[in-house]
């Protein structure tokens, strides 16, 4: 049974003719009939009778019309909800972002896709930046926000937004701390970090080993707020990307700069290459350069 042999029997049903209903649909009367016949060996049962030159439904003739009429209307119903889709209309749309995008700049991200786009469901899930890439390249997110950590992923695109230095943060308390800290000379404060599954962690502890950064003992969260809390109340300090310098206005924190420096970090968009793309990638994509590219 395919979808014409349906609509063929819609339209006989609705002009009671088979000439008429086959002028209609410009094919020849012996075609609609056969493709009639066709439905009608199917469903093992006569769907229209004979009266004078016209026809009219069968008992059964009824009961299918009743349903191919819904079934009909369903695939219209799936044909716009396709359009829709691909004209990013509606749909869903997976992103991944690193704690840094989450804290600092989705708000106002959703925010203005939301007012755009209120027909589109979005998916976000705050990762490690190792997790951003293995997903983009598998297809399990649409968008990752993060930066290339990995080099053996040529299935990913990435298109840079804004580099971001490493700034030491220290509570105004133990400013004076800073110089000390960065000569590796003996100092009271403990390191507060993330846990060794962050790759911000990775990055910290070889600075800290390549340039003999000394601390009494570490503590470990999995949050920056965290970090800024702990860093704020206690005798301790953290090595963070300088975007979290923009939360200092809800910290008595003191930003120093890193000597010698880190390498800056690149944070940019990632997505699947050589993959076609729904329109409310692109919609979210384009949000995302005009808010973050000028940071």
């Amino acid at each position: 049974m395919e979808l014409r042999h349906l609509r063929y029997f819609k339209v006989v049903a609705e002009l009671q003719h088979f000439h008429n209903a086959a002028n209609k649909l410009h094919i020849t009367q012996p075609a609609l009939s056969n493709q009639i016949k066709q439905l009608e060996q199917e469903l093992n049962s006569k769907l229209f009778e004979r009266v004078g030159r016209g026809v009219k439904l069968s008992e059964s003739g009824e009961l299918v019309l009743s349903s191919v009429i819904k079934i009909l209307n369903e695939v219209e119903l799936l044909k716009e909800s396709v359009v829709d889709i691909e004209s990013g209309q509606k749909g869903t749309l997976k992103i991944g972002v690193l704690q840094s995008i989450n804290s600092l700049y989705l708000r106002s991200l959703v925010a203005e896709f939301d007012r755009n786009n209120p027909n589109i469901s979005l998916h976000i899930e705050e990762m490690t930046n190792h997790n951003i890439e293995q997903k983009v390249a598998r297809g399990d997110i649409d968008i990752g926000i993060g930066f290339i950590l990995q080099k053996d992923y040529p299935e990913i695109e990435f298109e840079r937004l804004f580099d971001e230095n490493w700034k030491l943060i220290l509570s105004p308390n133990h400013a004076s701390l800073a110089q000390d800290i960065m000569m590796g000379k003996p100092h009271p404060l403990k390191a507060i970090l993330l846990s060794e599954y962050f790759e911000t962690r990775k990055i910290v502890d070889k600075y800290f080993t390549d340039n003999q950064i000394k601390y009494t003992n570490v503590t470990e969260v999995n949050t920056i707020s965290s970090i800024l809390d702990l860093v704020e109340g206690g005798t301790s300090f953290s090595i963070l990307p300088e975007a979290f310098s923009a939360l200092k206005a809800q910290y008595r924190l003191e930003i120093c700069d890193l000597n010698p420096k880190l390498p800056p970090r690149t944070i940019g968009l990632l997505v699947a290459r050589n993959r076609s793309r729904k329109k409310t990638v692109e919609k979210f994509c384009a949000l995302v350069r005009e808010q973050l590219s000028q940071i």
